[in-house]
Order: C-alpha cells, then sequence, then structure tokens
C-alpha cells in the first residue's frame, strides 16, 4: 500500500508540473525561469516577485535587502501565479538556458534551498551555473550529467525548505553565480561548522552569486544579449594582491580566467580583480620579483562606492586603509585551501 500511495502521490504530482508548465518568455538570449511574463512585459515588481513576511518587494531582489539591510540575498524571488486546489503552486521551472544538470538535492529538509537544481553552463564560461531552489517536485529525468535545452521545463516551482515557507509565500529562489571548484569539502571541514555538508561540492556555499537582478534588467533593456556580455562588462570594485603560490581551485575549473599566457617563472602570487559581489573576474600570476612588501594580501580600491555597496556583505573594512573584510577573507581561504 505504501508503495501504491507513493507511486500515486508522484503521479499526481508529475501532472500538475506538466497542468502548470505554460512556456517560457525569451529574454536575451535567455529564458525565463518561470511561466509568469509579469517581467518580460515591463509590469511593476509585485507582478512577479514574492517578498518576505515584511511585505517589502525589495526583500525579493538580490543584495542586502532583507533584515532592514543587515543581510545578504543571493538570488531573486519569483512569485507563483498558478495553483492547485490546496493552494500550493503548479507553476513549472524552466531552463534558463542550455547546460548540464550538475547536481539535484531532493530531500526538503537538507538544505535551506529544500529542493533544489544546479545547472553548469560550459559555454558561458566553465563554472557558471544556474540554481532553482525551494522546488515542489523534480522529476526523476532531470539528473546528474543531463545536457538541458535552454527554456526546457525541470521542476515544479514550490515552498520546500529546512524551515517552513507558508503556501502563500511559495516562490522560486533564482541564482546566476560561479561554482569554485572540487575542493570545497576541506574548506568546509575547517569552518567548523555544527552542521554537516550533504551536498558536496554543489553546496550553495561553493557558489559566489553573481548580481542577478542586475543580469535580467540588462537582458530586458538589451544592453546585453547574455550573461557572458554582462560578465565581460563587469566593473571591478577592487583588485587584491595575494602572496601564495599555489593554483587556485577555481582555476583548475576555468583556466580562462587567468590573464597570463604562462605561469611566470618564480611565482609568487596572484592579482585578482573582484566585482562588488565578490565575484573573481581575473587572475594575474605573479613572480617572486613583483614582491617588494612583507604583507600577505593587500587591497586597491579601484571603485570605492562599489566596494562598498553592498554593506552587510562589503568587501572592505572600515577606515582610511582598510583590509580585507571577513568576507573577502573567507574568499580567499575558500580559493587557495591547501
Amino acid at each position: 500500500m505504501r508503495f501504491k500511495t507513493s507511486y500515486a502521490v508522484s503521479l499526481l504530482v508529475g501532472l500538475l508540473t506538466f497542468e502548470g508548465l505554460a512556456s517560457s518568455e525569451r529574454i536575451g538570449d535567455h529564458f525565463w525561469p518561470t511561466p509568469n511574463s509579469a517581467f518580460v512585459e515591463g509590469r511593476p515588481l509585485a507582478h512577479f516577485v514574492q517578498p518576505t513576511e515584511s511585505g517589502r518587494l525589495n526583500s525579493a531582489l538580490w543584495g542586502c535587502v532583507r533584515n532592514s539591510g543587515s543581510r545578504f540575498h543571493e538570488g531573486i524571488d519569483l512569485k507563483a501565479i498558478r495553483r492547485d486546489r490546496q493552494g500550493e503552486p503548479i507553476d513549472g521551472v524552466f531552463a534558463f538556458d542550455a547546460g548540464v544538470v550538475r547536481y539535484v538535492n531532493r530531500e526538503a529538509s537538507k538544505s535551506s534551498y529544500g529542493r533544489y537544481i544546479v545547472i553548469e553552463h560550459p559555454q558561458w564560461s566553465p563554472g557558471m551555473v544556474t540554481l532553482y531552489a525551494h522546488l515542489r517536485a523534480v522529476p526523476e529525468s532531470v539528473r546528474p550529467g543531463i545536457q538541458v535545452e535552454g527554456g526546457q521545463p525541470i521542476a515544479t516551482m514550490g515552498r520546500s525548505a529546512s524551515y517552513s515557507i507558508p503556501r502563500s509565500r511559495a516562490h522560486l529562489h533564482f541564482e546566476v553565480g560561479l561554482w569554485l571548484g572540487a575542493e570545497f569539502q576541506k574548506w568546509y571541514d575547517r569552518q567548523r561548522f555544527d552542521d554537516r555538508n550533504d551536498h558536496g561540492d554543489f553546496n550553495g556555499m561553493n557558489i559566489i552569486g553573481m548580481d542577478v537582478w542586475a543580469i535580467l534588467q540588462a537582458l530586458k533593456n538589451g544592453v546585453v544579449s547574455n550573461v557572458v556580455e554582462f560578465i565581460a562588462l563587469e566593473p571591478t570594485a577592487i583588485s587584491v594582491t595575494f602572496w601564495d603560490s599555489q593554483i587556485p581551485d577555481l582555476l583548475l575549473v576555468n583556466p580562462n580566467l587567468m590573464v597570463n599566457f604562462v605561469i611566470p617563472e618564480n611565482h609568487a602570487g596572484w592579482r585578482i580583480d573582484f566585482s562588488a559581489s565578490g565575484l573573481p573576474l581575473r587572475f594575474e600570476a605573479l613572480s617572486r620579483r613583483s614582491h617588494s612588501g612583507v604583507m600577505s594580501t593587500s587591497i586597491q580600491i579601484v571603485d570605492e562606492r562599489l566596494a562598498r555597496s553592498q554593506t552587510c556583505m562589503g568587501l572592505i573594512g572600515a577606515g582610511r586603509n582598510p583590509g580585507p573584510s571577513a568576507r573577502l577573507n573567507s574568499i580567499l581561504q575558500r580559493l587557495f585551501i591547501d
């Protein structure tokens, strides 16, 4: 009887998935990840984002938008527009672009993301990913290693999480980010977190989220056609010189991020350009001859407004000669885990 009940529930959710699929809208070269066309049509925020309990619409966006600006939100929360008789969402979720499914978490209680999918888009740049969270159901056909097309249905929107999300606030949490590589567990173990890592190298903490709200607006307004063009225009907030000769895990994923053709003789460190969100934009390998000081880490502020723009997750400390913030130190520790 348990098998029959489980099968019936799976079949029902599957039918709801297909009922709620509708179709995705083009946004530049990509696809809007839900059936709601309000953003593409230029309608106000209230028509497509799902705010927190506060009711403030900007709480659904990317950045320091939670808890009166003290808490960072890595993605954008998109509201449900179709529901079943119990009030549960039946909206389909669509792949933002073609890619390879790298991870599927089907156990809602094991992550604050609930059920979630990570898709890599190597045609953008190796390690660039999109993440789809709080899903109600993920078809068995969507599994790690499969190829998906842009606009392809991959899941049903929901409210799954390790905490309680009310029916009224069911939504899709959507991110665009950079996966930092395969040595995540070593970094995680050194942080002495209370919880174990149930998601391997595709734990959300191993992905640095880009400003997805800025990306979506740039696509809709025709400023760029795709994410690759957006990244190319991403300005540098700070440049960090870090004296460590090891090859960052991220460069093993994406060697194109290194601006040198070859690593120089007597290689001793790196100059790394970061965006305002902490995204590593480029790496320059430095020789020992360049090391004139004794500091292991030094910061050049390229754009102070950008460097201080996300106050809750800033890259630099306070003062006239600021050092790296706790967030930047954490990113550097992850990049150079030995």
